[in-house]
């Protein structure tokens, strides 16, 4: 019996030797995969753009349909880029482990949660005054043009699609992506104050028409991700700000 208890203990030493069995973020994640995931998310989407874009024009060249010219519009792109970014994730095991302790619903138990929720409401919304109304660096409503909304057909599909893409596809993908892969990693690497100045400027600079106030937004997102420890919070006002904004875009191009 007690060589057997001997037998089992250097098993389970052995066991603990395994890289496999260890919850280590920095050492599944490397700096190697941490761009190679990124460069692999961006080529899927000219990828798959291309190739659903060549079956639509060999579609529309047989039947007339003009699908292709529909494909470019946001909420069809945004199912593309959707399509890309789960592959994106299957593909690398690394990234699904760094974020897996990163999605605790527990915290939309706790009142303090809600605080913050509205800390960060107040933030974006003076954000949005600043820049709009004060120094008008901004002009509210430019979206409508950047996405071009008025040259969708408004028909309840696409109403539809184009709620799914403003308010569930962008708030998860790009929290996962700028506040869970980015700026997680980065903070671990080369210290918080870089890492938020970094996301900071990629998010400001990927939301044209509105650099300052995403740029505030994003400051937003990392705050309450900080403080919260978990993206569900960040997800979650992303989600409720970016139906406020689709309602009133989409008030306004039905209204003209």
């Amino acid at each position: 019996m007690e060589e057997k208890r001997i037998n089992f203990n250097e098993n389970e030493l052995q066991g603990r030797k395994n890289p496999r069995s260890l919850n280590v973020k920095e050492d599944q994640l490397t700096w190697g995969n941490f761009f190679l995931f990124f460069l692999t998310y961006l080529l899927l989407i000219v990828v798959i753009s291309f190739f659903v874009s060549l079956v639509f024009v060999v579609i529309d060249s047989l039947a007339g349909t003009g699908l292709n010219e529909g494909l470019m519009q946001i909420q069809y792109a945004s199912l593309l880029e959707l399509g890309a970014f789960l592959i994106t994730i299957l593909i690398f095991r690394s990234i699904r482990d760094f974020l897996k302790d990163q999605f605790d619903f527990t915290v939309l138990k706790k009142w303090s949660t809600y605080l913050y929720l509205l800390g960060a409401y107040f933030l974006v919304y003076a954000a949005q005054i600043l820049f709009i109304d004060v120094l008008e660096w901004e002009q509210a409503g430019s979206q409508i043009d950047l996405f071009g909304l008025n040259a969708i057909d408004l028909n309840v599909l696409n109403i539809l699609l184009l709620i799914f893409a403003f308010v569930v596809i962008a708030p998860i993908t790009e929290e996962i992506l700028f506040r869970g892969v980015l700026f997680g990693f980065l903070n671990r690497k080369i210290g918080v104050a870089f890492s938020i100045l970094i996301n900071l400027f990629l998010f400001g600079l990927l939301h044209p028409g509105h650099h300052f106030s995403t740029a505030i937004m994003a400051l937003a997102f990392i705050l309450l991700y900080v403080r919260t420890k978990s993206l569900i919070t960040p997800i979650l006002f992303h989600m409720i700000w970016n139906a406020m904004a689709t309602y009133t875009l989409l008030s306004q191009v039905i209204l003209g």
